[in-house]
């Protein structure tokens, strides 16, 4: 994981209008913000990232990511412990003061922290669990992926329902490399639902890539310990039409 130096900017606290999404994106208004807070205290912001948004973006002035919306929201600077890919839902890491970075990158770190996501991909898997261990780097003809010459990637796998062509599976990760989860299960046969980079074009069947990041736990003895995030609408309507059924909003773990 990494983070993105950034000198500090102030935003107007107690904004009443929309904040202007990427393109294409419907306007997040505060009251959706406000309830996309999973934790707040100490230095610490933890943010249910709605899918089409980027964590950050180009600028601290760029409005198109939710690291702006949530320096409008606190009237102060808000720092990325960690980035999710735009089309991602679910649990982001932020905090309030920059000493507090890397700190909280350590605790996301493995062993420390375990970061769990849900994935709905293509083709029904013939396993139960199984280890992803490849390398991912950039490719000499462009872009990332699968490389000998690449970084260290391992991702943990566990089936929880299958479909007549898909299933949905639990992704553990060790590792934070560029598009590793998108990148390990393209490798393996099962690109996400919805992926537009690492499958074929007709595996779109959603209008955003199925993934979202469910759980963090966290075994250093440190508070909070864990953080939680149910699968978004979208994605269970996805389920539903897939035949992968109702996923339960329990976090066992």
């Amino acid at each position: 994981m990494t983070h993105r130096e950034q000198d500090p900017r102030g935003g107007q606290a107690g904004r009443a209008d929309p904040i202007q999404p990427p393109s294409g994106v419907p306007p997040l208004p505060l009251m959706e913000l406000e309830a996309r807070i999973l934790h707040e205290g100490q230095g610490l912001l933890v943010v249910h990232k709605p899918a089409g948004w980027p964590t950050s973006g180009r600028s601290l002035g760029d409005p198109d990511c939710l690291q702006y919306a949530l320096i409008q929201r606190s009237g102060q600077m808000v720092w990325a412990v960690h980035q999710l890919d735009a089309d991602t839902s679910g649990i982001n890491v932020f905090v309030l003061e920059k000493a507090l970075v890397p700190h909280w990158q350590q605790r996301l770190r493995s062993p420390n922290g375990e970061k769990t996501y849900l994935a709905i991909v293509d083709g029904r898997a013939t396993f139960e669990q199984r280890t992803v261990d490849l390398p991912i780097g950039p490719l000499t003809e462009g872009g990332w992926g699968v490389s000998p010459t690449g970084k260290h990637a391992l991702s943990h796998l566990r089936v929880r329902a299958r479909g007549e062509d898909c299933s949905l599976l639990e992704v553990m990760i060790e590792t934070g490399r560029t598009h590793q989860i998108r990148i390990h299960l393209a490798a393996l046969g099962h690109p996400l639902i919805g992926e537009d980079w690492y499958g074929e074009p007709g595996l779109r069947r959603h209008h955003r890539q199925a993934l979202h990041a469910w759980k963090l736990r966290f075994a250093d003895g440190e508070q909070p310990a864990a953080f939680d995030c149910p699968l978004p609408e979208d994605l269970q309507r996805l389920a539903d039409q897939l035949g992968l059924g109702q996923v339960p909003n329990e976090f066992p773990g």
